[in-house]
């Protein structure tokens, strides 16, 4: 478990995110995939995007995405 789960939490506080962090792991992991799996369908390659004139844009965007969606993962895995 990350430490941004419980940073800033009293002790009681820090005790009840652990116990619950531990008790939902089937749903932790069902999220997980889900999130990677956003991520594998947002990243497959499509040259029409190319033919828009904002596609830096779009492509910064999809890349932002991928990266916040990495992020929650890292927060759902046990370590």
């Amino acid at each position: 478990m990350k430490l941004s789960w419980t940073e800033g939490l009293d002790g009681d506080q820090k005790k009840d995110i652990q116990s619950s962090f531990k008790s939902a792991t089937v749903i932790r992991n069902r999220l997980a995939e889900m999130c990677e799996s956003k991520i594998k369908t947002s990243l497959s390659p499509n040259k029409a995007q190319y033919d828009s004139p904002n596609w830096t844009y779009k492509k910064a965007d999809e890349i932002g995405y991928r990266r916040a969606l990495e992020e929650i993962i890292g927060l759902l895995k046990e370590s």
